[in-house]
């Protein structure tokens, strides 16, 4: 639909123009249509009439005096042509407030009416003079002037937005000194909104009933009139006021105990936690703290006493070992003792049996290695190991052993390392110093003095000596020039002299 003030298109069926609010329908359109339909060549001719002044309308004569008034009464000012009234002095075309100085002084069909041919009541401004009627345009200049027709119409200056969407709205100016006009909206009824109307109010209705539902369930669950019985919270309380207080509530109840570091007696947890439902007579597990106690494991295996103590909870525990004629591995004692109550964090000691065996003395000294013996108890017995291997007064090796299984009290071996050498010299040197005489190679030599000894090899020692070679004629003593002679002493395991050479 054309609006045939601004010649914007709008949707069949509008009242009124979105683009400037001129009505669409009744006399009024229709007087606006039929003047738009001039020919075009008539906007030459206007464009080539000079600007002519109009006079106020006080300068112009009387309508009685123009002899208009009966005409203008008859409606037939311009012959059988119905004109259309001039705009009054000082406005322009255009919608605005109502301004009674500006109201159309013409009685021109299908001016002074609405768009459904009512007349306009003007009754508030019958108090003030009637303006007289000015002079008809020539018919270069008849242009439809619908000023000050209707409220609705757009000001003049009124610049509309760049996108008028479908049913937006606009605000027309106060009339000064009256009340704001009521607000219009210059679109066309929506056929949809009235379709989804009943369907909207039956959606909050459900929604309202939804919301009432859902909030007396929630309030009748709250009050335990369904889906069971709130489980209260008796954790920390002690096992018979936390049977009491479930049983009070409809539960039965069933104990477990729990090893801990926590007060005996007191519920550590419950299952199901606290604050679920469970339906009434429904079974409530509660686990009773007890107190952790050191387990008898002394005459078992170690590996027994070690999953005893881990049962319990002990996180320290310390096996330390002990010969005995107890079996091997067997435990002999336990420390704290058996029974004694004790938190997880406590140090356990547990002496484990080992058999008896003959500790490793050697390199030790003969007094240290008697000592370690007598510790184990056993019996020690020293001898000498003649060797030149290791220091004099060093443990060699003993017998049995090192590491064997020995009954307590058994005599133990220890060779103490003797120098051969040392005491076959010292042999040596004492027996040539007091033997006199020494036979070498057959001849007998008187021993002046002894220059040397020496340990060459096991059992033996060499010699050198100055002496003076002594033979006997004739029953006298003959003694030789003295001169230095060497020789070799073998000797036995006993230090006997078994040979001199």
């Amino acid at each position: 639909m054309i609006c045939p003030n601004c010649h914007s298109d709008n949707k069949e069926g509008a009242k009124f123009c979105n683009e400037c609010g001129f009505p669409l329908t009744g006399r009024i359109a229709s007087v606006a249509a039929a003047a738009d339909e001039e020919p075009r060549d008539r906007q030459v001719l206007e464009a080539e009439v000079p600007e002519v002044d109009v006079p106020a309308v006080s300068d112009l004569p009387s309508a009685t005096e123009n002899g208009f008034a009966d005409e203008a009464a008859d409606g037939d000012v311009f012959g059988d042509e119905e004109p259309v009234a001039s705009p009054a002095p000082g406005r322009s075309q255009g919608s605005g407030p109502l301004d009674r100085a500006s109201l159309p002084v013409i009685g021109v069909k299908g001016v002074d009416v609405d768009e459904d041919g009512n007349a306009f009541d003007f009754s508030d401004v019958d108090d003030e003079p009637e303006p007289r009627p000015v002079p008809a345009p020539q018919p270069a200049d008849v242009t439809a002037d619908l000023s000050g027709l209707d409220e609705c119409l757009v000001d003049s200056g009124y610049v509309p937005p760049q996108t008028w969407r479908s049913g937006g709205t606009m605000e027309m100016p106060r009339v000064e000194g009256a009340a704001a006009p009521k607000q219009k909206e210059f679109r066309a009824p929506d056929a949809n909104e009235k379709k989804h109307g009943r369907g909207r109010a039956v959606v909050i209705a459900l929604g309202i009933v939804v919301v009432l539902a859902a909030a007396a369930a929630g309030i009748t669950y709250q009050m335990e009139l369904w889906g069971g019985k709130m489980l209260p919270d008796v954790t920390g309380m002690t096992q018979a006021d936390a049977t009491f207080r479930l049983e009070g509530k409809g539960f039965t109840v069933s104990a477990s105990q729990v090893k801990s570091d926590e007060t005996e007696g007191l519920v550590l947890l419950m299952d199901p936690s606290a604050g679920a439902r469970a339906e009434k007579g429904s079974e409530v597990v509660i686990h009773v703290a007890v107190a952790r106690t050191i387990p008898d494991v002394v005459t078992k295996t170690k590996d027994q006493a070690a999953k005893l103590l881990n049962e319990e909870g002990f996180e320290h525990v310390a096996f330390v070992e002990e010969m005995s004629a107890e079996p091997e591995g067997s435990v002999l004692a336990i420390s704290p003792d058996a029974g004694t109550k004790a938190k997880g964090s406590t140090t356990v000691t547990v002496t484990v049996a080992i058999p008896f065996l003959v500790p490793d003395v050697a390199g030790q000294t003969a007094d240290a290695a008697v000592a370690a013996l007598e510790a184990a108890t056993y019996v020690p017995s020293v001898v000498t190991y003649y060797t030149e291997e290791v220091p004099e007064g060093t443990v060699v090796k003993t017998d049995p052993a090192p590491g064997t299984k020995l009954e307590p009290g058994s005599t133990v071996t220890v060779n103490v390392a003797k120098s051969r050498a040392s005491v076959l010299v010292a042999a040596a040197r004492d027996y040539l110093a007091s033997a006199g005489t020494i036979s070498i190679g057959g001849t007998t030599y008187e021993i002046i003095s002894v220059d040397d000894v020496s340990y060459p090899a096991y059992n033996q020692t060499a010699f050198t000596i100055t002496g003076t070679a002594v033979t006997t004629l004739d029953g006298e003593t003959v003694r030789g020039s003295a001169k230095q002679k060497s020789g070799t002493i073998t000797w036995d395991d006993a230090n006997n002299i078994v040979s001199i050479s």
